[in-house]
């Protein structure tokens, strides 16, 4: 027998609560003392039959009498009738809340409340205690669309899952059983910043292939392989997420869904620091990156020198990862190994028309704590399947 609807005033009840704890899921579930995703549910159902709309003013009311109005418009104007004595009349514009247009950060804060943590994952057997290994996501551009009669290689957001999830797990599989690994994204994770499809500063308009909202989903889950791959060969992993001129505000909503996927997980760190540069010192190694768009590479140095002058002190084997340029770069600047890394992504149309030639690549940099780097382990793209 089906279940009975519930009665209207149940949605209002949580509506109400809604309302009451700062538009809060989680905290209106606490109020009413009832199960997140059953709130969460109700809400839904709510907000999707009008119910949550204010309640309506009584100035509103009377001016809808006034012109014969039946029903509550999006917005607009309502003109009183003129006074008989002064010949004045009054007009206000309102606007009313509209099911479906939920605020964006409400909408993201009732997707991590009460988001279940990961399951644990078996520590390895052995490891090395002197051994770091990076894994640096250089310009992945999830969300990115090529099409390949244009370009050579077709690729979307598939493709890129595709990638990202068989070339780290390659590079675990070929590096050696190093106590720390770093998943280090270096920016420009995602393609666009958001669902204009502009890079947000020049306004360049991007080529993506599907919603926003689908490449932030395809994103978490491809970095979530990877940092549990990872955690299979490594004692422990640290994870860093860093913005890129594409993305300088999509990268927080990645970095925020690991903090609380791996919440519970003690193996994992998934470090939550603001600023545009990750900074980690290891032993006598110092190690540095940026996505590269903000400065040339030697002020970075002299930025490293100056700011973490204590670090630069203890440390003999220095080094410095940016990506940005899509092509491989490297110099030795001031004692600091600096390298531009090969991009994870396919070229797309900009590429293309530039004549950009660069092949993507990932690699794994394992480094002892006293000698430095000792071993690389590099993966290298070929085309994805035919030309379409």
């Amino acid at each position: 027998m089906p279940t009975p609807p519930l009665p209207d005033d149940e949605y209002r009840r949580v509506i109400d609560a809604w309302r009451e704890t700062g538009k809060s899921v989680h905290r209106g579930a606490g109020l009413l003392g009832m199960n997140c995703n059953t709130f969460a549910s109700r809400l839904k159902i709510a907000k999707a039959r009008g119910m949550y709309l204010p309640p309506i003013d009584p100035a509103v009311t009377a001016g809808m009498a006034a012109l014969g109005m039946q029903s509550i418009p999006p917005g607009g104007w309502i003109k009183g009738q003129p006074d008989p004595e002064t010949g004045l009349s009054y007009s206000f514009w309102f606007k009313t809340e509209q099911p479906g247009a939920a605020n964006l950060m409400d909408d993201i804060r009732a997707a991590f409340e009460g988001m279940a943590p990961a399951p644990p994952v078996a520590p390895p057997s052995h490891h090395d205690a002197d051994l770091l290994t990076v894994y640096p996501l250089a310009d992945v551009h999830f969300g990115l669309m090529s099409w390949g009669r244009e370009t050579g290689e077709a690729w979307d957001t598939n493709a890129a899952s595709d990638r990202v999830r068989e070339w780290v797990g390659r590079a675990v599989d070929a590096s050696p059983a190093s106590a720390l690994a770093v998943i280090l994204d270096c920016g420009d994770l995602t393609h666009a910043d958001d669902q204009k499809n502009q890079t947000p500063t020049s306004k360049h308009s991007l080529d993506v292939d599907t919603r926003h909202f689908r490449t932030l989903e395809v994103t978490i889950a491809a970095l979530a392989y990877a940092v549990e791959y990872a955690l299979q060969k490594h004692a422990r992993v640290v994870v860093r997420i860093l913005p890129g001129n594409h993305n300088p505000a999509a990268y927080l909503a990645v970095m925020f869904a690991l903090a609380e996927r791996y919440r519970n997980e003690p193996r994992i760190e998934v470090q939550k620091i603001p600023g545009e540069f990750w900074v980690y010192q290891f032993g006598q190694c110092m190690l540095a990156a940026h996505h590269g768009h903000g400065a040339k590479p030697e002020r970075m140095v002299q930025f490293l020198a100056a700011d973490y002058a204590p670090m630069w002190g203890l440390t003999r084997h220095r080094f410095l990862w940016t990506g940005h340029m899509h092509h491989l770069k490297s110099a030795d600047i001031g004692g600091v190994q600096w390298e531009q890394l090969r991009a994870v992504t396919a070229r797309d149309a900009h590429a293309v028309s530039h004549a950009y030639t660069a092949r993507a690549q990932l690699q794994a940099i394992t480094l002892h704590r006293d000698r430095g780097e000792i071993m690389r382990v590099k993966v290298a793209a070929c085309k994805r399947g035919d030309v379409l």
